[in-house]
């Protein structure tokens, strides 16, 4: 094969992605899947991992096979690769029978570029023989921690995955994953049976997120999980409870309270559950409450914030699903409301498990997210220690214990419990910690004077993008609301999600660039020759009327 070009990978990337850069690791992860290497990718969730195993598939021959445990991700995915032109199918579960027959003949005759596949799909022998007799370019296998028993979502059916080398002895095995802390990143090198693998990882910090947590009362949560909507409102929001009843609960008192909730768990029946999953993206039920059945394999990328009113039962979990919150790199908020029951109820049900190894494995990681959530140090270092990244201390800014804390969060804490604006006395705590605080202790020794590394911790991969925190111009803003409502009106009539129309960054961009001209429009970032030719004229139009900016603005 011939080396693919830079501007043919800018080219593709715009073409069919409607972006014109690429993010931190992905040109080179699609390169060592285009030189044939094995490759293991850690990258947090939002940071771009489905574009790393979808575009090497444009410029080899054959099919790429992605291997995943999340039916709504693949439906989703496929949705959208076959919208802008490349072939994509899955096979899982939950494909008709008539439609299975049709992907499996478009795989023999070559005609799909990538094939999504559930693990338990694979443990087929029928799967084996089709997959052994096409032609295949390579493996991705996304959730790659599920394969570790290590990992806080092991899966038995990821343990046969290293067949697939065998399949096809000279197919590059692309592993990824975004909670995976180095023991697991070492056993899914171990299991997959990797050759020389090309390691990326990028820093586990997301710098445009807020972290905030709190123990509560019951009626101190619901204030706080109210001011948190408020402070958000007409945005999306994710809010997680642990348990059936608390989640019908919570929707059906903010339904009370004026707030357009949706409920969503696995004991919904299949279309309520549906129904509620594409109003959320849809933006017309902007707050959706649900159990971790809700979330994964979902890619949308303006979330303002994620709220648990419930102790997760690891940071791993926890991580995965705050990271839900900022997909578009602009600032959210992820709250952490709990109550002192959580820790029963979690206790009771890891006294359940009957596997000795397991049962401890599972209490060091509900005791890892105690201390995460109990932390006198910045939470942002709490995180990126946990997942092995070197990290130095500092004042982040941007989570509760270094402040400066959001007016709503603060103004709902009893004032017997509230933190001093900028988290004075929290911050003093990292720094003022008795002998024999271990961790704690030893990150006092690191903060230098004056928070003078701010910004700028030893990470294995640097990746920190600026993040604009102060609020957008009113005129800029009032533009911002006139599109994003367009953009409802548009999604609504083509029965799509909002961000597929445009993200919310692309959006403010426009508002805040106010281009009078198509080269002008087609200069913003993230807008691709299709959708300029479709919503260009439109967009240009309501920027003309809007009220203009004042000279010298």
């Amino acid at each position: 094969m011939a080396a693919v070009r830079s501007e043919d990978l800018l080219a593709a990337l715009e073409r069919h992605w409607g972006s014109s850069q690429f993010r931190p690791l992905q040109r080179e992860i699609i390169q060592a899947v285009l030189d044939r290497r094995d490759a293991a990718v850690v990258m947090p969730t939002g940071g771009g991992k489905s574009l790393c195993y979808q575009m090497p598939a444009l410029f080899l021959e054959g099919t790429a096979v992605i291997v995943s445990p999340l039916i709504a991700l693949m439906k989703d995915q496929v949705e959208k690769l076959n919208r802008t032109g490349i072939p994509a199918g899955a096979l899982n579960s939950a494909t008709p029978a008539e439609e299975q027959r049709r992907i499996v003949d478009r795989l023999r005759q070559g005609k799909l570029r990538l094939l999504y596949v559930a693990p338990e799909r694979l443990a087929r022998p029928d799967t084996a023989e089709m997959l052994q007799r096409a032609g295949i370019c390579y493996y991705a296998i996304d959730e790659a921690h599920c394969i570790s028993e290590w990992g806080h979502e092991f899966r038995p059916e990821y343990r046969r995955l290293h067949e697939l080398r065998e399949w096809h002895p000279e197919a590059p095995l692309l592993a990824l994953t975004a909670s995976a802390t180095r023991r697991v990143r070492h056993d899914i090198l171990v299991q997959l049976r990797m050759r020389d693998p090309a390691k990326f990882i990028r820093s586990f910090e997301r710098p445009s997120l807020r972290y905030l947590a709190q123990k509560t009362g019951e009626e101190e949560q619901w204030r706080l999980l109210r001011a948190a909507i408020a402070a958000h409102e007409g945005h999306s929001i994710i809010v997680y409870a642990s348990t059936v009843a608390l989640v019908e609960e919570t929707a059906a008192r903010l339904k009370r309270a004026g707030v357009a909730a949706v409920a969503y768990h696995a004991q919904m029946p299949a279309e309520p559950r549906r129904a509620a999953q594409e109003q959320w993206m849809a933006g017309q039920r902007p707050v959706l409450v649900g159990t971790i059945a809700f979330g994964m394999g979902i890619d949308k990328p303006d979330v303002r914030a994620v709220i648990h009113l419930t102790l997760p039962k690891s940071l791993e979990q926890y991580y995965q699903e705050a990271g839900r919150a900022g997909r578009d790199g602009l600032p959210s908020d992820c709250l952490l409301a709990w109550q002192a029951r959580d820790i029963g109820v979690i206790a009771y049900f890891l006294k359940q498990i009957a596997d000795e190894t397991e049962r401890r494995r599972a209490w060091k990681r509900f005791h890892d997210l105690r201390q995460y959530a109990d932390s006198a140090l910045c939470r942002h270092i709490v995180i990126c220690r946990h997942f092995g990244e070197r990290v130095v201390s500092r004042i982040c800014g941007m989570c509760d214990v270094c402040g400066p804390l959001p007016e709503w969060y603060e103004r709902c804490l009893r004032p017997a419990e509230r933190k001093p604006v900028g988290g004075g006395e929290r911050r003093r705590a990292a720094v003022e910690t008795p002998a024999g605080g271990g961790e704690r202790q030893r990150a006092a020794v690191e903060m230098p004077a004056g928070g003078g590394e701010r910004g700028r911790a030893a990470v294995e991969t640097p990746d920190r993008p600026a993040v604009a925190r102060a609020a957008p111009p009113g005129q800029v803003e009032e533009l911002f609301e006139r599109l994003r409502a367009w953009r409802l009106a548009v999604a609504r009539e083509a029965k799509l999600p909002a961000y597929v129309i445009f993200q919310d960054s692309v959006l403010r961009e426009i508002a805040a660039a106010r281009p009078a001209s198509l080269p002008a429009l087609a200069a913003i970032r993230g807008l691709g020759p299709a959708r300029l030719e479709r919503y260009g004229a439109q967009v240009l139009g309501l920027v003309a009327a809007a009220r203009p900016a004042p000279p010298g603005s």
